[in-house]
C-alpha cells in the first residue's frame, strides 16, 4: 500500500492512509491470495485518490476469498468499462476468446474487430489491473491470472460484462475466415527457388514475420478451433465463408503458410475437426473438408518439406476430377503433367490394404492399431518400418516411419492421438509424431532383447514395453526416461503388455505359460500368476470395465479371467485350429474377437463364451493382430500374408470386397494363342485367366492343386490350359469354364517344374525335380513311353520344337540335350557351352535356333540342326537367367533374371535392344513361364513375387537415348541422365519414366542444385517401370508417365502461377 501511496502521492498525515486495522481487513478479504493484493494495488493506482475506492471495497462484512476476489474484479471493470458500450463488449470477446489459444496484440484485435487501434488500446489500458501486454509475444494481451479469464466467462460475472464464449468463438471464427480470404496469396514469403527445402532457408522465420501478419498467422492456426468449439449449427454466413475458403485456391495458400511456419499438423487437426463436426455444417462443406484432408494426407511429405512443392509436386498428382484440381488447374498452367497413370478420383474404400515391402517373407505385418479417433491406423512389420494408414480407404499416409534397425513387432497410439510408440527386434522403443511421421527424441533403450509389445497408459503419461528379456519397463512419455526399475517375474519372453482401462494395473503374458497382473504405480505383482492350459500365452486384452482379461493360447484356446479372483470366468473358448495370436474386446465389452494361426477370425459372446456367427475368412496366413475400431463398428486385422483387412463387426463381412487376384507370388504366365487372355499360376495354388487388354478377371480362381502352381501353358487351339504343380501332378483345365478336365496326371515323384503342349495339341510334356521328362497323351491322360532321363544330368527345363519332332531340355550340368519326341531317344551329343545350370530353353518359332539361359548369367543361341553356337554368349544380366522366350517372328529374344530386370535381344546380332526393362520384383526360383511374348509380338508379359503380372511394350523399348539433346529441354543435365525416354526428338520429354536410382527413399528426385520434384508413393513403381500395365489393375502398380514440356522449377518456379483475373 505504501507503493500506491507513493505512486499517487497520498498523504500519510496525520496517520498512514492504510493503518493496521485497514491492512488487516485487506489481508482478511484476500484470503491469502496474492492475486487479490496484486490486483488491488493495480486498481488503486488507477485512481488519483485511492482512498474512496478502497473504502468502497472494504465496506460491508468480509466474505469468502473467491467472492471477495470476484467483487474486486467487478469493481475494476465497473470503474473503467461502460456496460452499454457495444465496442467494449466486442473487444472483450475478442481478447478473452483468443486468450485460450494465443494472446493477440492491440493491432490484431483492432484488425479483427474493425475498431480503431486507439479504442482497443484505451480499453486495454483501462483494464490494466486485470490485463497486461506481454512483450515476449509482440505485446499480446494477457490476463494477469487465470481466475480473471474464468471470471469474465463464468456465472459470477454480471451479464452486462460477461463474455459469451460461444458468441466469441463464432465472431473469432468469422474474423479468421475473413482474414484468410482477404490476405492469403501465392508465394507469401517470396521464395526465390524451389530447389531448397524449408529447413535450408536460413531466414525463413524472418520472412514469415515480415510477410505474414500476426492476425493471419493466428487465423491460419486457430480458425477451426473457434468454429468447432460448439455443437450448434453454424450460421449461413459462416458456411458461405468456409465454402469459399475450402473450395478455392486459398486452401493451397493456407497450406503454404502452415508449411513455412512449420505448422502443417494444424491442417490435419483443423480439417478433422470440420469433418468431426459434420452435424454443424452443410454436407457439401464436410465433403470439401474430406477432400482437403485427402490432399494433405496424400501429399504430406512435400507439404512438410518445401512450400513450393505444394504446387510443383502435389498438385500435378491430385486426381483430375477432384474439385481442388478443377479449381486450381487454370491458375497453374506451367506444372509438370502426369500424362499417363494419373488417378481421376481419390481412392475409394478397400477391404484389403497393401503397403509394406513386397518381399513377402520380409513383410509380415505383425500388428495394427487404430488411432483414438478411428480415422487412421498404424501398422508394424518385419520390414522394419511403421506405416500410417487412412482407415476409411486403406491408403498409406505419408512416408513409412523408418528408424528401427530390426523388425518392428508392436505399435500403439497415444490416447490423444498425437504420438505413436513402436517396439522392435532391435531392442528399442521409439516415439513418433503421428501427424508428421518424424521421430520424437532418441530411441528408448534399456531392454537387452526384442521389444515385443508396447502400450500407452490411459492418461498418456507413461509407456510400457514387454521384451524377450523377460522384463516389463515403464517409461515417462514426456521425458522418455525409465520409471523405476524393470518389472521382473516372468521366466520366458513377454509376448504382450497392456494397461487396464482404469490405469491402475498392467497385465503381461509370456512364453512361460503365465499371465501376470502388476500394480501400475509400484510395479509390484498383484496376486499369483494366472495359469491356464499348457502352452505359451500369445496375447492378452482387458475388458473395457477392467473387470476381466481375455487371453489367447498356443494350444488354440481362449480363456476369460476374472481380475479380482484370478480365476477363469467360463470354460475355454474352442474353435480355432492353431495358435491364437490376437484377442480384443469390443468397446462395449459385449464381444471378443480373436485371430489365429489357422487364418481365421472369430467373434465370441463375452458373457457366455459362445461363438457369435461363423468364422471370418479371407487371410491366407496367420492372423498376427486384431482389434476393434473405437466406435465398435469395424474390426481390423493384420496377417502374415502382408495385408490388413477390415470387417463389419456386426455382420462379419469384409468392409469391401478385396480385389481379385493371386495372394501369392506369380510363378508362371502364358498368353492364349489368340492373344486375348493371359493365364497365371501362383504359389497360392490357383490359376487365373485375365483379359490381356483390360487386365480384368475372366476366369478363376481355378482350384484343384494342393501345392503351388509352378507352370501353366495353353493348348494350341486355346481351348485348354495345362498346369504343373508342387503337388507332383499335372492338371488340364477348360479355358472357357475354368473347370478341370479329367483326372490329374500322376507319375512324377517330385514337384512338376514345367509343362508344355506339343504343337499339334495331342501331347503334353513335363519335367520334374525327380529328374525326368514325361510325355502324356492328352486324350487318355496316360504316359507315352518311358520317362526321358539323362544319366547323371538332372533336367531343369524343357521345350518342344515348332514341328513337334524334337524336345530340348536344359540340364543341371550346364548342357542342353535334344530328344526325339516320338521315340524318346537322345539326339546326338549334348550342347556344351554354359558353365553352370541351364535354367531355361526355348526354340525359335521358325525352328532354326534354340536359346538357353543359365545361372552363369549368359544367354546362348544354338543352331538347332548343327547344334553349334550361332554367336558369342549374350551378356548383360548380372545374375542367373530365369526365363527365356522368342518373339513370334524369331527376330528377338526376351529374358528375365534374378537381377530384377527383363532384357530384349536382337536374335540375329546377339545384341541388346534398348536398355533393360526395370520395375519387376526379383523373379521366382522357377525357370519357366516367367516371361512370354504375345502371339502378335507387340507385348511381353512377366510375373513376379509381388503377386502381379506386368505387360511391356515389346516394340518400343525405352532407353536413355543419348541422341536426345539436353539443349532441347529446359531441364538439368544431370536429371536428364536419369530419364528414360519413350521417343526421340523435341517431343521426347512429353512422356518419360525415371530411373529408380534417381529417386531417394522418400520419393524426392534431386538434381545438382537441390530438390527437383517429388513422386507419390503410389506412383513410384509405375514411373520407374517401363511396363504398360499391371494385372490385376491396381493403383499401386499402374503405369505412370510424366510430361515435363512446360515444367517450371528452380528459380523459375514462380512462373507456374498465372492470375486469370
Amino acid at each position: 500500500m505504501k507503493m500506491v501511496a507513493d505512486e499517487r502521492h497520498v498523504s500519510q498525515q496525520p496517520e498512514p492512509w492504510v493503518g493496521e486495522r485497514r491492512l488487516g481487513h485487506i489481508v482478511n478479504r484476500s484470503g491469502g491470495l496474492f492475486i487479490f493484493v496484486e490486483t488491488l494495488s493495480q486498481y488503486l493506482m488507477k485512481h488519483r485518490n485511492p482512498k474512496p475506492p478502497l473504502d468502497r471495497l472494504l465496506a460491508g462484512p468480509s466474505e469468502e476469498a473467491s467472492v471477495e476476489l470476484h467483487k474486486l474484479y467487478l469493481a475494476v471493470i465497473e470503474s473503467r468499462v461502460d456496460s452499454e458500450e457495444a465496442e467494449s463488449r466486442l473487444i472483450a470477446r475478442a481478447v478473452i476468446g483468443a486468450a485460450a489459444h494465443r494472446a493477440l496484440c492491440d493491432e490484431s484485435i483492432a484488425a479483427f474487430t474493425g475498431l480503431q487501434l486507439a479504442t482497443v488500446s484505451s480499453w486495454v489500458d483501462d483494464l490494466g489491473s486485470l490485463l497486461y501486454r506481454d512483450e515476449t509475444i509482440n505485446g499480446g494481451i494477457r490476463v494477469r491470472h487465470i481466475s480473471i479469464l474464468e471470471y469474465f466467462t463464468g456465472p459470477f460475472c454480471p451479464l452486462d460484462f460477461r463474455v459469451d464464449v460461444k458468441q466469441a468463438n463464432v465472431e473469432l471464427g468469422l474474423y479468421c475466415l475473413r482474414t484468410m480470404i482477404t490476405e492469403l496469396r501465392f508465394n507469401m514469403c517470396k521464395l526465390e527457388t524451389s530447389y531448397r527445402t524449408n529447413s535450408e532457408i536460413e531466414d525463413l522465420n524472418e520472412r514469415v514475420q515480415e510477410n505474414i501478419s500476426d492476425v493471419l498467422q493466428y487465423s491460419c492456426l486457430y480458425w477451426s478451433d473457434h468454429l468447432c468449439s460448439s455443437v450448434n449449427l453454424v450460421s449461413k454466413e459462416v458456411c458461405e465463408y468456409v465454402d469459399i475458403f475450402l473450395r478455392g485456391l486459398r486452401l493451397l495458400y493456407w497450406l503454404e503458410v502452415l508449411s513455412v511456419m512449420g505448422k502443417v499438423p494444424v491442417a490435419i487437426k483443423a480439417l478433422k475437426s470440420i469433418i468431426g463436426s459434420r452435424r454443424m455444417f452443410e454436407g457439401e462443406i464436410v465433403h470439401l473438408a474430406e477432400e482437403a484432408l485427402r490432399f494433405v494426407l496424400g501429399f504430406l511429405t512435400p507439404i512438410l518439406t518445401s512450400a513450393p512443392h505444394i504446387y510443383l509436386s502435389a498438385l500435378p498428382f491430385t486426381p483430375s476430377e477432384s474439385g481442388l484440381w478443377r479449381t486450381a488447374c487454370k491458375f497453374f498452367p506451367k506444372l509438370m503433367r502426369v500424362c499417363e497413370g494419373r488417378m481421376t478420383k481419390w481412392p475409394g474404400i478397400v477391404g484389403l490394404w497393401k503397403g509394406h515391402a513386397d518381399v513377402i517373407y520380409a513383410a509380415t505385418i505383425v500388428q495394427v492399431a487404430y488411432s483414438p479417433d478411428g480415422l487412421n491406423a498404424v501398422s508394424a512389420s518385419l520390414d522394419q518400418i511403421v506405416q500410417i494408414w487412412d482407415a476409411a480407404t486403406g491408403t498409406p499416409i505419408g512416408e513409412p516411419l523408418k528408424g528401427h534397425t530390426g523388425a518392428v513387432l508392436s505399435v500403439a497410439y497415444s490416447p490423444d492421438g498425437r504420438n505413436i510408440v513402436s517396439g522392435s527386434e532391435d531392442g528399442t522403443v521409439r516415439m513418433w509424431d503421428a501427424f508428421t511421421g518424424t521421430p520424437v527424441g532418441e530411441p528408448l533403450k534399456g531392454h537387452t532383447e526384442d521389444v515385443r509389445s508396447v502400450a500407452y497408459s490411459p492418461d498418456g503419461r507413461n509407456i510400457i514395453s514387454g521384451s524377450a528379456d523377460q522384463t516389463v519397463r515403464i517409461w515417462d512419455a514426456a521425458t522418455r526416461a525409465t520409471v523405476d526399475e524393470p518389472i521382473k517375474g516372468h521366466t520366458g519372453a513377454i509376448m504382450s503388455v497392456i494397461y487396464s482401462p482404469d490405469g491402475f494395473n498392467i497385465v503381461s503374458c509370456s512364453l512361460d505359460q503365465t499371465i501376470r497382473i502388476w500394480d501400475a504405480a509400484t510395479g509390484t505383482p498383484i496376486g499369483e500368476p494366472l495359469r491356464g492350459h499348457a502352452g505359451a500365452v500369445a496375447c492378452v486384452a482387458y475388458s473395457p470395465d477392467s473387470q476381466n482379461i481375455v487371453s489367447g493360447f498356443e494350444n488354440s484356446t481362449i480363456l476369460i479371467w476374472n481380475v479380482a479372483t484370478g480365476t477363469p470366468v467360463c470354460e475355454p473358448l474352442r474353435g480355432h485350429a492353431g495358435v491364437v495370436a490376437g484377442v480384443a474386446y469390443s468397446p462395449d465389452g459385449q464381444h471378443i474377437v480373436s485371430g489365429s494361426e489357422d487364418h481365421t477370425i472369430r467373434i465370441w459372446d463375452a458373457a457366455t463364451g459362445t461363438p457369435a456367427g461363423d468364422p471370418l475368412n479371407g487371410h491366407t496366413d496367420i492372423i498376427t493382430s486384431i482389434t476393434y475400431s473405437p466406435d465398435g463398428r469395424n474390426i481390423i486385422s493384420s496377417s502374415g500374408d502382408n495385408t490388413i483387412r477390415t470387417w463389419d463387426a456386426v455382420t462379419g463381412k469384409p468392409i469391401a470386397d478385396p480385389p481379385a487376384g493371386h495372394t501369392g507370388e506369380v510363378t508362371s504366365v502364358a498368353y492364349s494363342p489368340d492373344g486375348q487372355n493371359i493365364a497365371t499360376g501362383s504359389t497360392d495354388r490357383t490359376i487365373y485367366i485375365w483379359g490381356a487388354e483390360t487386365g480384368i478377371l475372366v476366369n478363376g480362381p481355378m482350384k484343384g492343386h494342393i501345392g503351388q502352381v509352378d507352370s501353366v501353358a495353353y493348348s494350341p487351339d486355346g481351348c485348354f490350359i495345362v498346369s504343373g504343380s508342387e503337388d507332383c501332378t499335372i492338371r488340364i483345365w477348360d479355358a472357357a469354364t475354368g473347370s478341370p478336365v479329367g483326372e490329374p496326371l500322376k507319375g512324377h515323384a517330385q514337384r512338376v517344374r514345367s509343362v508344355a503342349y506339343s504343337p499339334d495339341g495331342r501331347k503334353i510334356i513335363s519335367d520334374s525335380f525327380d529328374e525326368t521328362i514325361r510325355i502324356w497323351d492328352v486324350l487318355t491322360g496316360t504316359l507315352v513311353g518311358e520317362p526321358l532321363k539323362s544319366p547323371n544330368k538332372p533336367v531343369t527345363s524343357i521345350a518342344y520344337s515348332p514341328n513337334g519332332q524334337s524336345i530340348a531340355s536344359g540340364c543341371s550340368d550346364g548342357t542342353i540335350q535334344l530328344w526325339n519326341a516320338e521315340t524318346g531317344s537322345p539326339i546326338g551329343e549334348p550342347l556344351i557351352g554354359h558353365i553352370s545350370l541351364v535354367k531355361c530353353v526355348a526354340y525359335s518359332p521358325d525352328g532354326r535356333n534354340i536359346a538357353s539361359g543359365s545361372s552363369d548369367k549368359t544367354i546362348r543361341i544354338w543352331d538347332a540342326v548343327t547344334r553349334m553356337p550361332v554367336c558369342e554368349p549374350l551378356k548383360g544380366h548380372t545374375d542367373s537367367i530365369t526365363s527365356i522366350a522368342y518373339s513370334p517372328d524369331s527376330q528377338r529374344i526376351v529374358t528375365c533374371s534374378y537381377d530384377n530386370t527383363i532384357r530384349v535381344w536382337d536374335a540375329a546380332a546377339g545384341t541388346p535392344v534398348g536398355d533393360a526393362l526395370k520395375g519387376q520384383l526379383k523373379a521366382t526360383l522357377l525357370p519357366k513361364g516367367i516371361v512370354a511374348y504375345s502371339p502378335d509380338g507387340r507385348y511381353i508379359v512377366s510375373g513376379s513375387l509381388d503377386r502381379t503380372v506386368r505387360i511391356w511394350d515389346a516394340q518400343h523399348i525405352s532407353n536413355k537415348n543419348k541422341t536426345v539433346s539436353s539443349t532441347l529441354f529446359d531441364l538439368p543435365r544431370d536429371f536428364l541422365n536419369n530419364v528414360l525416354f519413350n521417343s526421340s526428338g523435341p517431343n521426347a520429354v512429353s512422356s518419360i519414366s525415371l530411373d529408380p536410382k534417381s529417386m531417394d527413399s522418400e520419393g524426392w528426385v534431386h538434381c545438382a542444385d537441390g530438390i527437383l520434384m517429388w513422386i507419390p508413393e503410389d506412383c513410384r513403381s509405375g514411373v520407374t517401370s517401363q511396363a504398360l500395365s499391371t494385372i490385376p489393375p491396381e493403383a499401386q502398380r499402374r503405369c505412370v508417365r510424366l510430361d515435363l514440356s512446360s515444367f517450371k522449377y528452380g528459380s523459375s518456379w514462380k512462373d507456374i502461377y498465372h492470375d486469370t483475373g
